[in-house]
């Protein structure tokens, strides 16, 4: 597998510093372009992408495209839904710079999901979450929507241990049967789909001690109602499923101080409150004003 990883890291690197049409060398721009790393971790293998995650064509292999696609992801993503490849495993990282489109760069793994491989040593999935002062936030879905993905890839990696994800998962992310997920980092994206709720009402990850959980960025000074209230925090800290959670952490949440302190009052996890808001440029705030 190592000759197979190297050979590919040669072929994106070609992909990179090739322009398509003229067959003209071309700049490799260093935190922009494309790229593969990986090492050893004894018999299996620990592997980071860098670049972009949409997919335009997901049905259609790498080798049949005809014209210049987002090739580093496609041929990454063929390559791991190979069998014997997924079973070398045990960590994937998904990481890029920051650009997309409309504000928003999204990793669609619909290609994953679409094909029948499986991941049975796999026990980190971690995905590009979204910093203060990114440009464009992170997502998993398609256009836009989630639409279950994130648990469509659980059901691929039945011994996941760690996950992280800029996107809340839906309902059916709790519906996948037992689970031995422990440590769970996610921020909601553009739409938390119940999540705390949902969280609170399920019994499927019954290992989870760690999970760290950030609620909408707000740029725009969005009202209440748009954030995770406290009555559903109230929920998830009293529910049967919190209890094996030893670590909580909460950010951009609109709770106050005296909420903050009710939830500690119901359950004695180690609770860690951070308080964020997402970045503007001054000049929209200038034009704001005017």
């Amino acid at each position: 597998m190592t000759k197979r990883l190297l050979q590919l890291q040669k072929e994106i690197y070609r992909f990179e510093t090739t322009d398509f049409e003229t067959q003209e060398e071309r700049n490799y721009v260093e935190g922009y372009s494309s790229k593969l790393y990986f090492f050893p971790v004894g018999d299996f293998f620990d592997i980071s992408f860098y670049g972009n995650g949409f997919d335009e064509e997901p049905d259609t292999k790498v080798k049949d495209f005809d014209y210049e696609s987002n090739f580093a992801f496609y041929a990454f993503l063929d390559f791991i839904c190979e069998q014997e490849n997924a079973e070398k495993l045990i960590s994937l990282t998904f990481d890029g710079p920051d650009e997309g489109a409309n504000g928003t760069k999204e990793w669609n793994f619909s290609r994953i999901i679409n094909s029948n491989v499986t991941f049975p040593n796999l026990k980190s999935l971690k995905i590009q979450l979204t910093n203060l002062g990114d440009h464009n936030g992170n997502i998993v879905g398609v256009d836009y929507e989630e639409g279950g993905m994130i648990a469509k890839l659980m059901k691929k990696m039945p011994n996941l241990e760690t996950l992280i994800i800029p996107s809340a998962p839906d309902k059916s992310f709790f519906e996948t049967g037992k689970h031995p997920l422990k440590r769970l980092i996610l921020q909601v994206g553009y739409d938390s789909q119940n999540f705390i709720e949902n969280f609170a009402e399920s019994d499927n990850f019954y290992q989870l001690t760690a999970l760290d959980f950030t609620d909408l960025i707000d740029v725009y000074d969005m009202p209440e109602q748009n954030f995770v209230s406290f009555e559903s925090f109230e929920k998830l800290f009293k529910s049967k499923a919190f209890s094996t959670v030893k670590h909580f952490k909460l950010k951009n949440s609109i709770l106050s101080k005296d909420q903050l302190i009710g939830l500690q009052k119901l359950n004695d996890v180690q609770f860690l409150y951070i308080k964020a808001k997402g970045g503007r440029y001054v000049s929209h705030l200038m034009k704001e004003k005017q």
